[in-house]
């Protein structure tokens, strides 16, 4: 599960959640994959929030359709609400306890020949709808040419600004070499007789050619333990791949006037 922190100027506490046909619920790990239940379209990635430059703004980002191929145009789901979910906070030390003060509800339209969809914006404060703002989604090839459909106005009791659409996954995991760590670790600890650890265990060297205890020939940063490729060649998984992003912008004055939050995105269909 993405968990992510961001309190005032810095990140408040994050947690990304999809939720599915029936009352089954997934917490959300970068990319747990396509379902019978769970199409890539309801494919919850990660959830970002942020305060804008000037920090008047709440902004807050979720990612789906991961693993989405360069050129292809991906849509979101005419069946599904994308949510962002605000909670106040009167301290950034208390224990997080999920409460829909703001709701930020987005409802897409089939797409158009173009692989445009119109979208709904619907806010609530409370529970009780606040406003609606209508908008579009921006292509694949508007995206690539940098031509964004930027959606802005009032919803209710909220100046938004939102941009829906497919932009490169910013999210870097040398997928790889995590399980083979993994995989080794596993076996060094816990493996052997009786599960008391198998200190034979042994882990291939790195990208850069250090094997476990000992650099190699063009290492030069003093690691001890060298588990993790270096990022001077350590491949990442999403490299030239996409996804699709959903980015809204909040005056944090229309937010109760709170400066400490709880966000976290949920994708939900009807049973």
């Amino acid at each position: 599960m993405k968990k992510m922190a961001l309190i005032s100027a810095s990140m408040l506490a994050v947690i990304a959640v999809v939720a599915v046909a029936g009352h089954a619920v997934y917490a959300s790990d970068h990319d747990d994959g396509e379902t019978d239940l769970k199409s890539r379209a309801l494919n919850l990635s990660d959830h970002f929030t942020f305060k804008s430059a000037d920090s008047t703004k709440l902004e807050m980002i979720m990612y789906f359709n991961p693993r989405s191929l360069p050129g292809k145009q991906y849509t979101l789901s005419s069946k599904a609400r994308y949510e962002f979910h605000v909670s106040k906070v009167t301290d950034k030390t208390a224990q997080p306890v999920p409460a829909d003060d703001y709701v930020f509800r987005f409802e897409a339209a089939d797409a158009d020949a173009t692989g445009v969809q119109n979208v709904t914006l619907t806010t609530l404060k409370g529970g009780t709808v606040s406003g609606t703002l209508a908008g579009k989604t921006t292509t694949i090839g508007a995206s690539k040419a940098g031509t964004l459909t930027l959606n802005a106005g009032k919803a209710g009791d909220f100046d938004v600004n939102y941009f829906i659409g497919p932009r490169a996954d910013s999210f870097h995991f040398d997928v790889v070499r995590f399980f083979q760590v993994r995989a080794f670790l596993a076996q060094r600890f816990f493996g052997g007789p009786n599960g008391i650890g198998d200190s034979t265990a042994s882990l291939a060297a790195n990208c850069r050619g250090d094997t476990l205890l000992t650099e190699g020939p063009n290492g030069a940063d003093g690691d001890a333990v060298n588990l993790w490729n270096p990022p001077s060649c350590a491949p990442d998984f999403t490299k030239d791949l996409n996804v699709t992003s959903i980015a809204i912008e909040v005056p944090i004055a229309q937010l109760g006037g709170g400066t400490v939050f709880d966000t976290w995105s949920t994708i939900s269909v009807a049973e």
